[in-house]
């Protein structure tokens, strides 16, 4: 290897012949530390002992031809400052090469929203309704957007998904984004690195809707069954002859139990749905729920009339499981809303499932119950934090207890209770006379003449 010293400009370095055998490296005469590298091709360089280092430590700047002599001189004059600073830019240049390849290794770990999705409701216990929410989002609001990397998704998709969503529906719209926000800040902490670093290392893009004042407002719902409505609903509701009221039949008058038990205990529609009985403690009146929204139990001693329908459900139960057991199968009812709507039609009042837990709550604020006790009672969450007299205020089963009485009490009066109390039973409600015909004149147990009904039934199906 030979060197020389000399003044390296364009005219130079484009004049000296290329060298395959051997290596040779022209200095520069005025830039101590540049110098160009000449083999099978020219490479400028800069050399330069680092600290107390025995050795020169040499850093390559470029092939000539890519950069000039005057490029590659500004170049050499940073590097030659930096390492006169002790700093080593190989070592540089190799932290910087880890990091972009941890880039590339982070890129292909990166998750869809789906699987995002899946790995979320994995790990979070969701009621069903919040689980049928969700996948809605998944497969209809956000469908667009299901393999798209979560880091791939900008503020501006944001802004412009939720203010299409909102021309079809302003709440789906929020719930889409409050979907796709809850996902994205599990994903943050779920999806780690080698080294528990985070590989999402980008703010949630929903922010922006908060920034920019985008989300929709919703009026909240305040209907609920007003005072003067009260009487002719209940005698509707107490009156109206339903499907399936036999005696032994365990839907006999489970739309009427079930609008009442909603009523007389301001459960949400899917705790009434799903109550066991074994969440049902007859012996001590009382009735326990989950509520769907924060999973929590809620045990509320039963009113007297409460305590009666369940007694009476109970005893044609015939070991269901659940004390609304469905026609069919071994599931719960779902969904009564064509009971609501004959209410509805017969009585002129439009009401929700929801807006009878509204009315539960309006009749206890009415008698003057306590806020405490009202809140225990509709299973609302306190914040301690902000009200500290809340933490110290206990309210006991009695207390419970008298609210519910009282708010049966303003609610039913003697005739309604009168006709729950003597609710006629059909002994056979399909048309056979001649069994009804038997039944009457001949006294028999009503198992018995089920399962001659059954047997006829059975005998029908093999004529046809």
């Amino acid at each position: 290897m030979t060197s020389e010293r000399t003044k390296l400009t364009k005219t130079f370095v484009d004049s000296l012949p290329l060298s395959p055998d051997k290596q040779v490296i022209y200095r520069d005469s005025e830039l101590i530390g540049f110098a160009l590298r000449v083999t099978i091709s020219k490479v400028y360089v800069v050399e330069r002992r680092i600290g107390n280092g025995k050795s020169s430590v040499r850093v390559t700047i470029g092939k000539h031809g890519e950069i000039t002599p005057t490029q590659a001189r500004d170049q050499a004059t940073k590097l030659l400052g930096l390492m006169a600073q002790g700093i080593n830019p190989n070592q540089e240049k190799q932290e910087a090469k880890k990091e972009m390849y941890a880039d590339y290794a982070k890129a292909d770990q990166q998750p869809t929203l789906l699987d995002a999705y899946n790995a979320y409701k994995t790990e979070r216990e969701l009621s069903q309704n919040t689980l049928d929410d969700y996948n809605q989002c998944v497969t209809d609001y956000l469908v667009e957007w299901r393999d798209i990397k979560l880091i791939d998704i900008s503020r501006k998709m944001v802004q412009e998904k939720h203010a299409e969503l909102s021309k079809r529906s302003k709440a789906r719209a929020n719930l889409a984004m409050r979907f796709f926000r809850a996902v994205f800040n599990f994903s943050v902490e779920h999806y780690l690195d080698v080294n528990d670093k985070n590989i999402i290392d980008v703010s949630n893009p929903v922010n922006t809707l908060k920034a920019k004042k985008s989300w929709n407002k919703i009026k909240r719902r305040k209907n609920y069954i007003r005072s003067n409505q009260m009487k002719d609903w209940l005698d509707a509701v107490v009156s109206t002859e339903w499907v399936g009221q036999q005696y032994k039949n365990h839907n006999a008058y489970t739309n009427q139990d079930f609008l009442l038990t909603v009523l007389l205990t301001g459960f949400r529609r899917e705790e009434a749905e799903t109550i066991e009985w074994s969440h049902v403690d007859l012996k001590y009146g009382s009735i326990t729920s989950i509520d769907p929204k924060n999973g929590e139990p809620l045990t509320l001693p039963m009113g007297k009339i409460l305590h009666y329908i369940m007694q009476q459900r109970f005893e044609r139960s015939g070991g269901g499981k659940y004390v609304f057991q469905a026609r069919q199968g071994v599931g719960h009812v779902a969904n009564r809303s064509k009971a609501r709507l004959k209410i509805a039609e017969l009585t002129g009042i439009t009401f929700t499932y929801h807006d009878l837990r509204r009315t539960f709550s309006s009749v206890a604020n009415s008698l003057n119950i306590g806020s405490y006790t009202i809140k225990k009672l509709v299973n609302h969450a306190t914040d301690e934090s902000n009200d500290v007299t809340e933490g110290y205020v206990q309210v006991s089963f009695e207390d419970l207890q008298i609210a519910m009485n009282m708010i049966e009490d303003l609610l039913l009066d003697d005739e309604i209770i009168s006709t729950i109390k003597n609710r006629k039973f059909k002994k056979i409600t399909r048309h056979h006379d001649y069994l009804e015909k038997s039944v009457s004149e001949n006294p028999i147990e009503i198992d018995d003449a089920l399962k001659a009904l059954s047997k006829v039934e059975q005998l029908k199906a093999r004529l046809r």
